[in-house]
């Protein structure tokens, strides 16, 4: 009977049982899609991914929530690189300092950068799809009663827009930090999972600016229609909220550069920090948008089939 070695991590925190957990499959030849699916439902966390060899990239990575493939994720980049450094899978990376390596995903082939000290992992940043901006949300109250709060929940300032840089995500600014804490995880949960279903998205990713730079926002992402009332940290609404942030000018680049740190999952007790860059050109448009972070490996197992 084949056995396949998994492991899980934390991501977006060097501390165990913080940030968000991802479990790996490192070697995943010979598993096809609906067993990938079905380990995905077993290991039970808001991602699983499988590496895979690849002819075009360094290595081809599959994302699966438990109820779905999806083609580009986040957190699941972070910790798949993270893990394949700290095995030593990826031996062309120097010892010290970065190095580059790509991913086969969904969305194409995209860089990672892997940062090495004395051979273990430092950081890991993920270069995002080029934003796609979606529709904007007009009724903010209906928004807000989905959310689970009331008509001063919202920020005034630009509308709330569906934004991808790897999955559509809508971006919703809060008025506080205090407003956001108050809301219940999941929003309203079907009510939240049908109005956002109208949009184009399962995601909602809620943000308060704090008007400094460490931290830029503080964060909560609720997808309840993916039986996922909030998660811990969302590489990919980060990436998404970076842009949007940029693009409707409530955070300015310097030098053609926005650097966030956003700190998300601190209400369910899972704090963890996400580091993005915005790039823009001459003009003001975004040419790139980056994604980075750390993690910490926790479980070592075999599934045997």
């Amino acid at each position: 009977m084949p056995q396949y070695r998994f492991y899980q991590l934390d991501v977006f925190t060097r501390t165990p049982l913080a940030g968000n957990p991802l479990a790996v499959f490192p070697e995943a030849e010979g598993l096809d899609a609906s067993t990938m699916q079905a380990l995905a439902r077993e290991m039970n966390l808001s991602e699983t991914t499988f590496v895979l060899p690849s002819t075009t990239a360094t290595r081809r990575v599959r994302f699966f929530t438990p109820a779905a493939e999806i083609p580009l994720a986040g957190h699941p980049t972070i910790g798949t690189w993270w893990l394949l450094a700290e095995l030593g899978a990826l031996r062309h990376l120097p010892r010290n300092g970065t190095g580059r390596v790509t991913q086969e995903t969904g969305r194409g082939v995209l860089p990672v950068d892997v940062t090495l000290a004395d051979g273990r992992p430092a950081d890991v940043v993920m270069t995002q799809a080029a934003p796609v901006y979606g529709p904007t949300v007009d009724d903010r109250a209906a928004l807000a009663a989905a959310v689970g709060g009331d008509g001063a929940t919202l920020a005034d300032g630009p509308a709330p827009q569906v934004v991808s840089t790897a999955l559509p995500q809508l971006m919703a600014q809060v008025t506080s930090r205090a407003a956001l804490a108050r809301l219940p995880s999941g929003g309203t949960g079907l009510a939240l999972s049908q109005l956002l279903r109208r949009f184009g998205t399962d995601c909602v990713m809620l943000f308060a600016l704090t008007g400094g730079s460490d931290p830029t926002a503080y964060c909560r992402m609720f997808a309840p229609g993916l039986a996922v009332s909030e998660d811990p940290a969302t590489g990919s609404a980060a990436g998404a909220l970076g842009a949007y942030l940029v693009r409707h000018g409530l955070v300015r680049p310097t030098a053609g550069t926005a650097d966030l740190i956003f700190e998300q999952g601190v209400e369910i007790g899972r704090p963890s920090r996400i580091a993005v860059g915005v790039r823009t050109d001459a003009a003001g448009s975004i040419t790139e948008v980056t994604v980075g972070g750390t993690a910490v490996r926790l479980i070592t197992g075999d599934v045997t089939l």
